[in-house]
């Protein structure tokens, strides 16, 4: 090991004594300039800015709070009731062994056919704002026929046969 020793010791003397030649002279350190307040100024930005965005973020993501009820109008969601006269009949839930009559309910309006889809493979028709194709249900009936002018419906016995408006 000590043979390894002298002849390390040996190379660095050589190289003290005899610089190569040609070689550049030795560099010198590299001196800091003035930049450190810019640095520094630069590193609070972009941790402000992160921080502004973290917390808008955090907003976003918050549930919308209700407005304090000092805001709001009283008079805005408050209606006057009338007194019902009693003239009227009271229909209450009688026992399912008596021999009332249940209330009729008024008829359900029209259906309106808006448009018609036809296809010979899968016509459809637009009923209600709702498409709907043979076999399909629109306001109690059922959709038996769908033409290039008319759709028909049935419901039990009644039939309705809707036309599109010319």
């Amino acid at each position: 090991m000590s043979l390894i020793n002298d002849a390390l010791k040996q190379a660095r003397q050589s190289q003290t004594n005899n610089p190569p030649s040609g070689s550049p002279p030795p560099l010198s350190p590299v001196v800091s300039s003035s930049r450190d307040g810019i640095n520094w100024f630069l590193l609070t930005l972009v941790i402000l800015l992160l921080a502004a965005a973290g917390f808008f973020f955090g907003l976003s993501l918050s549930k919308p709070t209700s407005l304090p009820p000092a805001t709001v109008s009283r008079h805005s969601f408050t209606r006057q009731i009338k007194p019902v006269s009693n003239s009227l009949p009271v229909i209450t839930n009688a026992p399912s062994d008596s021999n009332a009559v249940p209330a009729v309910l008024p008829p359900s309006p029209e259906p309106k056919l808006q448009g018609i889809l036809f296809d010979s493979a899968r016509p459809c028709a637009i009923v209600d704002g709702r498409t709907v194709f043979v076999g399909g249900h629109v306001g109690g009936f059922r959709v038996t026929a769908i033409s290039k002018s008319d759709v028909t419906l049935k419901n039990g016995t009644e039939t309705k046969v809707l036309r599109l408006d010319r």
